[in-house]
């Protein structure tokens, strides 16, 4: 890149914070966040989301709670099944 950024590396998914009501820490958590060169943007997302909604004790979820997530995005999405074309053919588990 001719940019000078100090980026975080490629990654799929990083749990930084968990659920927490205290506002302060939620701020300082996303304050020091890095944009990151990840190469495939589109489902770096649905990765995300995907980790978040199944990995109920490090997100902090409680047991009787209702989930919603929300994703807001200008990065447009693959065509379905064209990971087939890059050879990528086993569902996620």
């Amino acid at each position: 890149s001719d940019y000078n950024l100090d980026c975080m590396p490629p990654h799929g998914y990083i749990h930084v914070l968990s659920l927490t009501d205290n506002i302060a820490e939620f701020k300082n958590a996303v304050n020091k966040q890095k944009i990151s060169g990840n190469i495939d943007t589109p489902e770096g997302g649905f990765d995300a989301m995907l980790q978040a909604a199944v990995c109920q004790s490090h997100i902090g979820w409680r047991k009787e709670a209702k989930r919603l997530l929300l994703v807001m995005t200008d990065q447009t999405s693959h065509l379905a099944l064209d990971s087939k074309l890059a050879g990528i053919v086993v569902p996620h588990d």
